[in-house]
């Protein structure tokens, strides 16, 4: 049935679920055909699992240590979102799966009346789609009116630019620090914090990054996957004119050179971050 999904959702609590013959779970089958697949998964993993009740976990050693072991996989550089109850777990499907449908979106299904072979201007049907089926803030908070102080204020930013190669310039305080470039399989979500107004910190914990390298000026943008990359850390602090590289889990690499950085601890009114960019072929 998952060649028919457009996404993929895991809930992970403290049981790991039927065991297949193979000794492998079902659910654990599951998540590795998505990735296999390349579906987009969106994992929702319980923050503290000792404190489930004991009726809820699993009661013998080879239980928890597959959990433990399929924990670690799902959580291990793809984007996971935690949860300690119930309301915090539908606060985050509900703007995860918003956020997914914009980022990366999917044809969807057909109706069987439907002509197979009807050519159709996909990019239009999808953008059409968006439009009148997003989920707006309002619309949220009437689905979970007791929790709707938790949510985040949605705003008309956009932090994503599918070019192959543009610039960009956002406050890096916002949206968890994240600017989305690319579409499809060149999608790379690159993730920045606070360093300083000289530097700052790129991170490889974006959905879908599974290693970054930091190329230090000068160095042209286009020629950047022809110097030595070290993809050994998780975090890099890039300079102004330094180059990092981004790698996806797609085998696919896209370049950031840094232009210029505000920091509003340093007299700036606000963050932010301007960086050219390219996707590698």
């Amino acid at each position: 049935m998952l060649d028919d999904c457009d996404y993929y959702i895991l809930i992970l609590a403290g049981r790991y679920g039927t065991i297949d013959k193979d000794g492998i779970g079902f659910t654990e089958k599951e998540f590795d055909y998505a990735c296999e697949k390349n579906i987009p998964i969106m994992s929702f993993v319980v923050d503290n699992p000792q404190l489930i009740p004991i009726g809820q976990s699993e009661q013998t050693d080879i239980g928890k240590e597959k959990l433990d072991s399929f924990r670690e996989k799902v959580c291990n550089g793809r984007m996971v979102k935690f949860h300690t109850n119930t309301d915090q777990l539908k606060s985050n499907v509900a703007t995860s799966i918003n956020k997914c449908i914009r980022h990366f979106p999917a044809i969807g299904w057909v109706r069987g009346y439907e002509p197979q072979n009807k050519e159709v201007d996909i990019e239009n049907k999808i953008a059409n789609y968006l439009e009148t089926h997003t989920i707006s803030e309002k619309e949220i908070k009437d689905l979970f009116t007791d929790t709707a102080e938790e949510f985040p204020k949605i705003t008309s930013t956009q932090y994503i630019n599918p070019e192959k190669s543009s610039q960009f310039t956002f406050d890096y305080s916002n949206n968890n620090g994240e600017f989305t470039i690319g579409y499809g399989k060149n999608t790379f979500v690159t993730k920045w914090s606070k360093a300083s107004n000289t530097s700052i910190h790129a991170y490889k914990d974006g959905t879908g990054i599974i290693a970054i390298a930091r190329i230090k000026a000068p160095a042209e943008l286009q020629d950047a996957l022809n110097y030595p990359c070290d993809f050994s850390s998780r975090c890099r602090t890039p300079q102004i004119g330094d180059i990092i590289i981004w790698k996806n889990e797609h085998g696919n690499y896209a370049g950031t050179k840094i232009i210029s950085i505000k920091d509003d601890t340093r007299s700036a009114d606000h963050d932010e971050l301007t960086c050219e960019y390219i996707i590698y072929n």
